[in-house]
């Protein structure tokens, strides 16, 4: 059966945002690999992130990332992002 989080995500990546992203998957992988999206990473592997992803338990999720941002390395991560995708 599907999870909440799987249909979210396949209805965002089939509209134009989502088409969108997926034409700036190097810039975003680049980004992603930075020390800032290493140090991301490693705070939502501590978090269990994972774990909420395979649960579909976007709370947790949404706590999770809330958290993160609130770090210097989150809020320049998702500063570049952001940049990133206001670029045409």
């Amino acid at each position: 059966m599907e999870n909440e989080l799987d249909r979210l995500s396949r209805n965002f990546l089939s509209g134009s945002e989502g088409k969108k992203i997926s034409g700036k998957k190097a810039d975003i992988e680049r980004i992603a690999a930075s020390a800032d999206g290493e140090r991301v990473r490693s705070m939502l592997e501590a978090g269990g992130f994972e774990d909420a992803v395979r649960r579909g338990d976007t709370g947790a999720l949404r706590a999770s990332l809330e958290q993160v941002m609130k770090t210097e390395s989150g809020a320049r991560l998702v500063k570049n992002l952001k940049a990133l995708m206001d670029k045409k």
